[in-house]
């Protein structure tokens, strides 16, 4: 959805649109168009991201439900979520 609102792909829309009153575009010219996606290695580390952070969100609700402490049991989950980030940065950079 991104992508389709962004300006560049917008643009090409707007070329292949028809009509007067109000301008559309048909699914026929819509679906040949060129849509920007991540290389597959930045999908795979989006998606071990996403993996990460849902099983530190099952973690939280399950201790939650336990009867842990929710405060610091969220600032622990937090500061390790951040600290993970701050280490794939630097490895990054």
């Amino acid at each position: 959805m991104l992508a389709i609102m962004s300006d560049p792909i917008q643009s090409l829309i707007d070329t292949r649109a028809t009509g007067l009153t109000a301008k559309g575009i048909k699914a026929a010219k819509l679906k040949p168009l060129p849509l920007p996606v991540p290389p597959l290695a930045e999908q795979r580390r989006i998606v071990a991201k996403v993996d990460e952070l849902m099983a530190l969100c099952n973690r939280l609700e399950v201790s939650l439900t336990a009867g842990e402490r929710p405060r610091r049991l969220l600032d622990a989950v937090l500061a390790e979520a951040l600290a993970k980030d701050e280490r794939d940065l630097e490895r990054a950079a």
